[in-house]
């Protein structure tokens, strides 16, 4: 008997239809078949009206990303299963079947200058490139902008304006970690969101099909950036943080409050301080931990790594 994949495809055009629907079709598997392959079977022998995007059919271009059994994976690589749900993205209007519209996500992009900015051009070419110092910057151009990401970030999801998305974040880290990019870019890191909503979940990381590691490679990569200039009110916590830290060996939020907020804003912080102090969550007790020269250590060592 010959096997078969069953798909279970979402079906919705929202000039015709009052409501999104599925329809199963049974398609003969074949060695090493794809997910759009099975999408191009249903296609030809099925419904010619069934509409998906790809384009390069080798991970280049990054248009063909569907949900497979609520997972995002590109279409053109995700190996076809015996039975599947094929789903188009979350979160992005539908404008016929498997084809989202994009636009919001791609204008969040546009909005951090996602191009190279220089002065001047080199003054020889070809430019002489040091392979150390674009490193960053060069693992990064694996991205092919397909969305996966955003579809599984926690924070997206919730539809949060505030926060840019890891695919953006991606791309704002291209140019940011770019030894030839004369543009100050720090403005657009607080502006993104990056360090105040990113909850570093790696749900990005795990989604990415070509296994970028949006948190690690770029996400992280901007928080430090912040942190070394010391921009914003992110960098401002975390010095304070590690201070008290190394000086204490655990957190006192007395100590870590006063130094952080702003004096604008204590009083109306001062009735859940005053909670806080009843239920004993906060000390006005400098405390220490006995080892705590064991964790300075520690900081010491961190410091001279970097």
């Amino acid at each position: 008997m010959m096997e078969k994949v069953t798909a279970r495809v979402f079906r919705y055009d929202p000039s015709r239809d009052d409501k999104p629907r599925y329809e199963t079709y049974d398609v003969p598997y074949a060695k090493d078949m794809r997910i759009l392959d099975v999408l191009h079977y249903i296609q030809e022998n099925y419904d010619g009206s069934l509409a998906f995007r790809y384009s390069c059919r080798r991970r280049r271009c990054g248009t063909c990303t569907v949900m497979v059994n609520s997972k995002p994976v590109l279409a053109c690589f995700g190996g076809a299963e015996k039975e599947m749900t094929i789903e188009p993205l979350p979160n992005l209007p539908i404008i016929r079947d498997l084809v989202v519209d994009t636009e919001r996500y791609e204008a969040r992009i546009n909005s951090i200058h996602p191009v190279l900015q220089r002065a001047r051009l080199p003054l020889n070419e070809p430019e002489t490139l040091e392979p150390a110092k674009c490193e960053d910057s060069r693992w990064l151009e694996t991205c092919v902008e397909c969305f996966a990401c955003m579809t599984v970030c926690p924070v997206v999801d919730v539809d949060w304006e505030g926060f840019a998305g890891p695919a953006t974040l991606v791309q704002l880290a291209k140019r940011a970690l770019d030894p030839r990019d004369e543009l100050e870019r720090t403005p657009l890191v607080l502006e993104s969101g990056t360090c105040s909503h990113c909850v570093s979940c790696y749900a990005c990381v795990e989604a990415c099909p070509l296994k970028v590691d949006p948190l690690e490679k770029a996400i992280e990569k901007l928080k430090g950036k912040c942190a070394e200039q010391e921009v914003g009110d992110w960098a401002k916590f975390n010095k304070v943080f590690m201070n008290v830290m190394r000086d204490n060996g655990l957190v006192n939020p007395f100590i870590l409050f006063r130094h952080t907020i702003k004096t604008s804003s204590l009083f109306s912080k001062l009735p859940l301080g005053i909670r806080f102090t009843l239920k004993r969550k906060i000390t006005f007790r400098r405390k220490r931990v006995p080892n705590v020269e064991e964790i300075r250590k520690i900081y010491d060592l961190m410091g001279e790594g970097k």
